[in-house]
C-alpha cells in the first residue's frame, strides 16, 4: 500500500518481458502472465483496482500478441477471457479490502490500548498520590493529637487522647501500605497483621516480647476497606487488654494473636489473661467494634476465658467471610 505505484510498474514492466520472451514458446499459455499486474492493482488499489487491471488484461494481451505477430496466441473466447479477468480482479480486491480493513481495525485498537494504558499510569499515579496525602494527613492529625495530649493533665482526655491516636495510627498504616504495594488496592493480610500488632502494642507500652502470634493468611489479601474495619477493630481489642489485662502485680498483660483461614472464611482470635472488663455494659469501643464487624460481613464476640471455675483470661473472636464486606453497608475509607 505504501508503494502501490511502484510496485504496479514493476509488475507491469515484468509482465511485457515475459510476454516477449517467453510467448513464442508458451503460446496460448503466456495469457497468464496478466495475472502479476492483475494482483499487483488489486493489492495496491483494492476491488477498484482488481476491476480496472481485470478489465484491461485481456487488451493488453491482444496488443502485445499483435506487437509480437503472434495474433493467434489470443484465447479462443474472449468474452470469457474477459469475464474471467474481471471476475479474478474483484475477488482479489475484495480479499484486499478486507485486509485493509483488518490492518485498520489493528492500528485503531493499538492506538486505543495505548490511550488506556497512558490513563490507566495517570489513574495509578493520581491514586497514589491521593493515598500518599491521606497518609501525610493522618500523621498531621496524629502529631496534633499528642501535642494536645503533651499539654493536659486530665488522666481521662489522657486515655481518650491515647484510644483516639491508635485509631488514626490503623487508618494511617492502611494507606502506608497500600502507598508502598505494588498492587495498590488490596494488603498482604499477614504482613499487614504483624506490622498493626507489633506497632499498636508499642503505641500501648506493650512489650513485644509478651505478644505471641499464630497467623496462617497462605497469602492472603484484604481490600482497603476490609484491612481500614480490622485494623480498627484489633486497636479496640488491644485497647481493651491493656487497660483491664494489666494490674498492679501484673503489669505486663500476655497477649496472643491467631488468625485462621478456611475457604473464604477468617476466624481472628485475641487472647489476655487478664479478667476483662468488670462492667458488662459495652463501652464505646466495644460498640464500634460491633458496627466494624458488621461492616466485614462478621459477627464478634467477647468471652471469658475459664479455668474450673476462675477466669484466667479473656478472648474475643471475630468471624467473617471474603467478599462479604463489599455486600454490607458498613465503613468505608
Amino acid at each position: 500500500m505504501r508503494h502501490r505505484y511502484l510496485l504496479l510498474s514493476a509488475s507491469a514492466a515484468i509482465y511485457a518481458a515475459a510476454i516477449v520472451a517467453f510467448a513464442p514458446g508458451l503460446g496460448v499459455s503466456s495469457n497468464y502472465f496478466i495475472i502479476l499486474p492483475l494482483i499487483a492493482a488489486a493489492l495496491g488499489f483494492g476491488s477498484p483496482g482488481g476491476l480496472v487491471a481485470g478489465a484491461l488484461g485481456l487488451p493488453a494481451n491482444l496488443i502485445l500478441f499483435g506487437l509480437l505477430g503472434h495474433p493467434e496466441f489470443s484465447p479462443a473466447s474472449k468474452a470469457l477471457a474477459e469475464l474471467s479477468g474481471l471476475i479474478v480482479g474483484l475477488s482479489l480486491g475484495l480479499l484486499s479490502d478486507y485486509f485493509a480493513e483488518v490492518g485498520l481495525e489493528i492500528r485503531r485498537r493499538e492506538s486505543v490500548e495505548e490511550s488506556l494504558r497512558e490513563a490507566l499510569a495517570a489513574k495509578e499515579l493520581l491514586l497514589r498520590e491521593l493515598q500518599h496525602r491521606v497518609k501525610n494527613n493522618l500523621n498531621v492529625m496524629k502529631s496534633l493529637v499528642m501535642l494536645q495530649r503533651s499539654r493536659s493533665s486530665d488522666p481521662n482526655f489522657i486515655a481518650a487522647a491515647d484510644e483516639l491516636v491508635g485509631r488514626i495510627f490503623a487508618m494511617a498504616l492502611v494507606h502506608d501500605r497500600l502507598y508502598g504495594d505494588t498492587e495498590s488496592g488490596s494488603i498482604d493480610l499477614g504482613e499487614y497483621l504483624f506490622a498493626l500488632t507489633k506497632n499498636i502494642a508499642s503505641s500501648l507500652g506493650i512489650d513485644e516480647s509478651d505478644i505471641s502470634r499464630r497467623i496462617e493468611s497462605r497469602g492472603r489479601r484484604l481490600p482497603a476497606g476490609a484491612a481500614m474495619s480490622l485494623g480498627l477493630v484489633i486497636n479496640e481489642v488491644f485497647m481493651n487488654a491493656s487497660k483491664y489485662a494489666r494490674t498492679e502485680s501484673r503489669p505486663h498483660p500476655s497477649i496472643f494473636v491467631s488468625l485462621e483461614t478456611e475457604g473464604d472464611q477468617y476466624r481472628l482470635a485475641i487472647e489476655d489473661d487478664g479478667p476483662g472488663p468488670a462492667n458488662a455494659d459495652p463501652g464505646l469501643g466495644m460498640k464500634l467494634v460491633a458496627s466494624l464487624a458488621a461492616s466485614l460481613g462478621g459477627s464478634a464476640e467477647l468471652t471469658p476465658v475459664m479455668e474450673g471455675s476462675a477466669t484466667v483470661g479473656t478472648r474475643f473472636q471475630l468471624s467473617w467471610r471474603e467478599g462479604a464486606a463489599r455486600a454490607e453497608s458498613g465503613y468505608r475509607p
